[in-house]
C-alpha cells in the first residue's frame, strides 16, 4: 500500500515538473462544449483527484442515467473479476463448456474470448431494434444464432452474441450477472445505486442496460487507471486488467470490450478497399461513394470530415444499411500512445488516458439529446488536449 502511494505522488509530481496538469482555460472551454452539446454530466480525475464535476440542464448527481453500451465495458471488467477468482481459467474457454448443444458443429470452437473481443463469427443484425430487442430471450437468441464466419476469422462489433455472456456469467457464478456484477464489482466501489434492464426472460442485457450515477461511472475508469485497485484496495488482479486492455489480434482498436484509441491513426482507402467490395456485390452505388474516399488519412478527424462530406452529416446509418458485416471501409495503423474508451449510444463515454493519469465520463439521456451534433464523439480527443 506504501508502495502505491508512492507511485502516485511520484506520477503527480512528474506531472507538475513536466507540465502535464490539465490547464484551467482548456478545462472552462470543455466544459462549455459540453454544455452546449446537451451534455448532462462530466467528470474529471488527474492523478486521483477531483478535476471537475459539473451537472448540465436535467443534469443531477443523484439520478442514474442509462450507460447504454458503456455497459459492455463494465461486463468486460466482470470478466476480468471471475479470472481474478479463478472462476475461469483464461478467455480461451469454450461456451460449450457450459451450453453442451454446441458441442458439434463450429460453434464448438467459440469461446469466452470470441464474445468479449467481438470475433466469434455469429451471425448478426446491427440494427439491434429489429431482431434483438423484440426477442423475449436474448440469451436463447444468441444460442441459435448462425456463424457467418469462422470463430476468430474477423473482428465485428456483435451485440446479439454478446448478450450470450448474461447467461454464461449466470453458469459460472450461480447469479444472475447483474446480481453477481453487484456484488462482486460493484461493492468493492461503493456503487451501491444502479440498475438494469432486463428481458422478458429474466436475462440481463449485456449489450446496453446498466442505470448509473456518473460520480459511480468514472469508478470504473479509475479503477482500470490504477490497474487494478480501488481505494488502495485490490479489486481485481493487474494481470488480468491487462487483458482487458490488449488488443484482439483480429483488430488493434478494440480491448476486451473497450475501445483502443491511438495517438496516431492512419487510414487509408485504396484500390485493395474496393475489389473487397465488389468482389462482395455491394451496391453500385455504395461503391461509387467509396471510390471518392480513395486517399490517406493522418487522423480520424480527417477521416470523419471526408466522410461526412462523402457520405451525408450521419454517414454511419447509410454505411450500415450497404456494407455488409465483415466488410471494410479502410484499412488503419496505428501507434503512439493509447487511451481506452467505453463508448454508449448518444455519446455516454468513459476516457481513460494512463499517459497523463486522467479519468472523465461524460452522460447524456434521451430526454437531454436533440440530435447527432449532441453526440460529443471528439470528447476523448478533446480530454486529452487538455494536457497538451
Amino acid at each position: 500500500m506504501i508502495t502505491r502511494f508512492l507511485i502516485v505522488m511520484l506520477s503527480s509530481f512528474l506531472s507538475i515538473v513536466y507540465g502535464q496538469k490539465i490547464g484551467e482555460t482548456k478545462l472552462q472551454m470543455l466544459l462549455k462544449k459540453a454544455e452546449d452539446k446537451h451534455s448532462e454530466a462530466v467528470i474529471i480525475y488527474q492523478d486521483n483527484q477531483l478535476v471537475a464535476e459539473k451537472y448540465f440542464g436535467v443534469g443531477n448527481p443523484d439520478v442514474k442515467i442509462e450507460a447504454m453500451s458503456c455497459t459492455k465495458s463494465i461486463v468486460g471488467l466482470s470478466v476480468a473479476c471471475l479470472m481474478t477468482d479463478g472462476l475461469i481459467k483464461s478467455l480461451d474457454t469454450p461456451i460449450a463448456d457450459f451450453y453442451p448443444e454446441w458441442k458439434q458443429g463450429q460453434k464448438k470452437l467459440i469461446t469466452i474470448r470470441h464474445l468479449v473481443n467481438m470475433t466469434s463469427g455469429m451471425q448478426n443484425n446491427p440494427n439491434a431494434s429489429v431482431e434483438i430487442y423484440p426477442s423475449d430471450n436474448f440469451v436463447q437468441l444468441a444460442l441459435a444464432a448462425e456463424l457467418s464466419k469462422k470463430p476468430g476469422e474477423a473482428f465485428e462489433y456483435n451485440n446479439k452474441s454478446l448478450n450470450l455472456m448474461a447467461g454464461v456469467i449466470m453458469k459460472i457464478t450461480g447469479k444472475r450477472m447483474d446480481e453477481y456484477i453487484g456484488e462482486r464489482l460493484f461493492k468493492p466501489l461503493e456503487i451501491t445505486d444502479y440498475s438494469w434492464t432486463l428481458d422478458n426472460a429474466g436475462n440481463p442485457h449485456v449489450m446496453s442496460g446498466c442505470q448509473i450515477k456518473p460520480k459511480d461511472l468514472i469508478k470504473l475508469g479509475l479503477l482500470l487507471l490504477n490497474e487494478g485497485y480501488y481505494k488502495n484496495n485490490k479489486v481485481i488482479a493487474k494481470e488480468h486488467i491487462a487483458e482487458v486492455v490488449a488488443p484482439s489480434a483480429q483488430y488493434k482498436g478494440y480491448g476486451m470490450l473497450w475501445w483502443l484509441d491511438y495517438e496516431k491513426t492512419v487510414s487509408t482507402v485504396d484500390n485493395e478497399i474496393i475489389k473487397e467490395l465488389k468482389k462482395a456485390n455491394v451496391s453500385k452505388e455504395f461503391i461509387r461513394k467509396v471510390s471518392r474516399m480513395k486517399g490517406i488519412y493522418r487522423s480520424n478527424e480527417d477521416f470523419s470530415a471526408k466522410l461526412q462530406t462523402v457520405f451525408g452529416n450521419n454517414p454511419y446509418e447509410y454505411i450500415n444499411q450497404h456494407l455488409k458485416p465483415g466488410l471494410r471501409l479502410r484499412k488503419r495503423d496505428f501507434s503512439g500512445s493509447v487511451t481506452y474508451r467505453a463508448d454508449g449510444y448518444l455519446g455516454n463515454y468513459i476516457i481513460v488516458d494512463p499517459k497523463h493519469n486522467v479519468v472523465a465520463i461524460r452522460m447524456i439521456s434521451h430526454q437531454s439529446f436533440t440530435g447527432d451534433k449532441d453526440s460529443f464523439s471528439d470528447f476523448g480527443r478533446d480530454l486529452v488536449n487538455l494536457t497538451l
